[in-house]
């Protein structure tokens, strides 16, 4: 009687249940909902069903109703509610309703007390919230039902076992049957051996892999405490960088129509921009230096020094860039060896004088561009096509070129970095193209307007994608 309820249950469960039912318990929408997604993405071929609660007595009350296989379970479940029940409360209570439906943990907390407390309550595996957390979670949800399929495969053969053994008896008087199904008996026996040294073995394993797991945590720990005192050093060397650094406040001060847009690509920059009031005349510059992060950095301090320098002998734009050029070259003992840096960088120097509105315009690769007043093209003035240092001769002349400007003409000097921004629909580099249009664009816009409408543009072309270089625009209406 016993034997034919059970196997009416389990016929049940085969017949009647077609899908399997995953609950996720996670107070962050944003995070359970991309899980859920990724978990249909790679169920597609079954039929899964994922529902989402924010709150543990919310899954509660679902659980008797709908009995999922899975939980997925955060450990923290208290930004909804700090009376909330938290994650091991919910596995406890899941464990008292039915303690076959499995649990998978969640926590952004990696040390190695949470993952026992987990396990020591029941849960069959935990995962730390990372980059790669959503594959670890599908890997762990592949891993439990493929054993759950094969606790089934094996009650069904037990009963099958158990079947034959009835048959058996039945029909014991006819010894023609009865050693034919002897013989199948002892074939499901051998595979019911051969799956129960399977279990073994994937148990062993199993044990091993948890503990490869909690020694690859040690690791990680120790991995992530040095990256933080690295990345503690490199913001610390931000503040010397950014120190260095004009002021803002002091280029609004005499140029009160302007807007410096600055975004790093790292902490530290490799480009940096330059201000100086020297007389009649106010010299501002953006530089690109070779490389972003702490290479470019240390480039920018030298090009920072060496510039100050030059601008103090001289008001000459061309003869400021010929100084700079000979002074990064001899600083980082560059020469026609081969093993000599070929570091340097490229730049657009301005030297205004706000009262009769000339610019006198020096540039290394990078142009300045000029949209007059009620104009609807860019006038782009062009650089001398070399670099400062790296390949380019010590005597190297750089152009300079004197324009007069007209009452709310604008000019704008600038890195690659704007231009080069991956984004858009395809993924695709800005371009320069574009970068003008856009300046068009806002021209009726005051320059603080500018500023806030391209760094809003910039985050909305690129979108999830990483920025690859610094940024630095210079707007100057005068």
């Amino acid at each position: 009687m016993v034997f034919k309820l059970k196997l009416a249950k389990i016929m049940n469960v085969m017949n009647i249940k077609k899908a399997i039912n995953i609950f996720i318990v996670e107070d962050n929408n944003f995070f359970s909902l991309a899980l859920k997604m990724s978990i249909e993405n790679a169920f597609e071929n079954k039929q899964v069903q994922v529902f989402l609660f924010e709150t543990g007595e919310a899954c509660m009350e679902r659980f008797i109703v709908l009995n999922p296989e899975l939980v997925i379970l955060d450990y923290y479940l208290n930004s909804k509610s700090l009376d909330a029940i938290d994650g091991l409360q919910v596995l406890q209570k899941i464990r008292n309703c039915n303690s076959e439906t499995s649990v998978i943990m969640l926590t952004s907390n990696d040390h190695i007390d949470t993952a026992l407390k987990s396990f020591h309550g029941g849960a069959s595996d935990y995962v730390v919230k990372t980059e790669k957390q959503f594959k670890k979670i599908i890997d762990s949800i592949f891993k439990i039902l493929a054993d759950k399929e094969l606790i089934l495969e094996n009650e069904m053969a037990a009963i099958h076992s158990a079947e034959l053994v009835l048959a058996e008896r039945e029909l014991v008087v006819k010894n023609k049957e009865k050693e034919k199904w002897v013989n199948q008996l002892i074939n499901i026996n051998k595979k019911i051996a051969f799956q129960n040294k399977a279990q073994i073995k994937h148990a062993d394993e199993l044990k091993t892999v948890k503990a490869h797991k909690l020694e690859m945590e040690k690791s990680k720990l120790a991995v992530e405490e040095k990256n933080k005192n690295i990345t503690d050093s490199i913001t610390y060397a931000k503040r010397i960088q950014q120190a260095k650094l004009p002021k803002k406040e002091e280029i609004y001060s005499a140029l009160p129509d302007s807007f410096v847009l600055f975004k790093p690509k790292d902490i530290v920059s490799g480009d940096f921009y330059f201000f100086k009031k020297k007389g009649q005349s106010i010299f501002i510059a953006a530089a690109d230096c070779t490389g972003h992060g702490v290479p470019g950095a240390l480039m920018s301090m030298i090009g920072l020094e060496k510039l100050n320098v030059a601008v103090k002998l001289s008001e000459d734009t061309s003869e400021i860039l010929h100084r700079l050029n000979k002074g990064i070259k001899k600083s980082l003992r560059q020469s026609d060896n081969i093993d000599s840096t070929k570091d340097g960088m490229d730049i657009a120097l301005c030297s205004i004088n706000t009262q009769s509105r000339i610019i006198k315009y020096a540039g290394a690769n990078r142009p300045m561009w000029i949209v007059r007043k009620g104009h609807t093209s860019v006038d782009e003035i062009k650089p001398t096509k070399k670099a400062i240092g790296g390949f380019t001769d010590n005597d190297q002349h750089f152009d300079t070129h004197e324009i007069q400007l007209n009452e709310r003409d604008t000019i704008y000097i600038f890195s690659d970095g704007y231009a080069d921004t991956f984004g858009g629909e395809f993924g695709k580099k800005m371009m320069s193209r574009r970068f003008k249009e856009t300046l068009l664009h806002i021209q009726d816009k005051t320059m603080l307007e500018q500023e806030k409408y391209l760094d809003n543009f910039l985050e909305s072309w690129k979108a999830e994608l990483e920025q690859v270089d610094d940024v630095l625009v210079i707007g100057i209406r005068l």
